[in-house]
């Protein structure tokens, strides 16, 4: 091990020493995993904002505008949802990674880091749904996040979990592709070719990231968006019908209405928070490596 950086790990009480390991969200415990997803998610939702009004606008047709008075609607509710989704995510996928290890002195494998992070976003569904049930109402109709939550709850307790279903597949796919597929190109890149600048790999693995998580869920994330932006269900009552008539209107390219938009922030969205969980963690928690 001579020459090697040495890492240190806790999990469960006790202290793994780990041998030239990259920065790595296993390092950390569960309150410094949140604390970074949290900067991450913050700066995440501020740069890319805009980019999600324009992704909902497109899939439920309104129009199109770079007034940052509509495009920040609902900035506040985006960043109460993205940040702690983003905080149950790292915590959880770092928790899963720990118990995936347990006391083994190894690295993970590509497919048990596409499981944790599969597995944390899908089961952030239960914060984001209703943030985002909140948010697409408030870029709808306006008015403060308070507004938005009485008009939810005048429709019924129900309305609450509009689109759950669609939410959690969508977002076990985002974090499959940022927690999992991003880290596994960035590292295998570097591996095969040393040389090549780290934030270059980060952005081919981030393009990666970002196609598998957009294209794969954007179906769900459509059918979520117009259920949630409809509560009074004047067009869109359940999954079904609601994809019925998204498919009687324009076929198969309904669902992917909006696409390139939410393709161009979750690449930009997963190259931040790739960049803050390998360079933040080291800055702020300097002695877990």
């Amino acid at each position: 091990f001579i020459g090697q950086p040495i890492y240190r790990c806790e999990s469960g009480g006790r202290t793994r020493v780990r041998h030239g390991s990259p920065p790595s969200m296993e390092n950390l415990t569960e309150l410094e995993n949140m604390t970074v997803g949290a900067i991450g998610g913050l700066m995440e939702v501020t740069i890319m904002q805009s980019t999600n009004y324009w992704k909902n606008a497109k899939q439920q047709g309104l129009p199109f505008t770079m007034d940052p008075r509509i495009t920040y609607r609902g900035y506040l509710s985006n960043c109460i949802n993205f940040v702690s989704c983003t905080v149950w995510q790292f915590g959880s996928n770092g928790l899963m990674k720990k118990w995936m290890l347990g006391d083994s002195d190894r690295k993970l494998r590509p497919e048990e880091q596409l499981i944790a992070a599969l597995s944390a976003g899908a089961s952030s569904a239960l914060l984001c749904g209703p943030l985002e049930l909140i948010m697409i109402q408030q870029q709808r109709k306006g008015g403060s996040l308070f507004k938005a939550a009485q008009g939810i709850t005048q429709e019924g307790i129900t309305t609450w979990g509009r689109g759950f279903s669609m939410t959690a597949v969508r977002e076990g796919l985002y974090t499959g592709g940022y927690l999992g597929v991003t880290p596994i190109i960035r590292t295998k890149l570097k591996e095969i070719n040393p040389t090549w600048n780290e934030d270059f790999c980060r952005m081919l693995g981030s393009i990666c990231g970002g196609l598998f998580a957009c294209y794969l869920s954007h179906p769900g994330d459509t059918l979520k968006t117009i259920m949630q932006g409809d509560i009074e269900q004047k067009r869109f009552s359940t999954h079904v019908s609601s994809a019925r008539v998204l498919y009687k209107e324009s076929g198969i390219s309904a669902f992917f209405r909006g696409a390139p938009w939410r393709l161009f922030r979750q690449i930009g969205g997963i190259f931040i928070l790739d960049k803050a969980c390998s360079n933040l963690s080291p800055l702020l928690f300097p002695h877990r490596f």
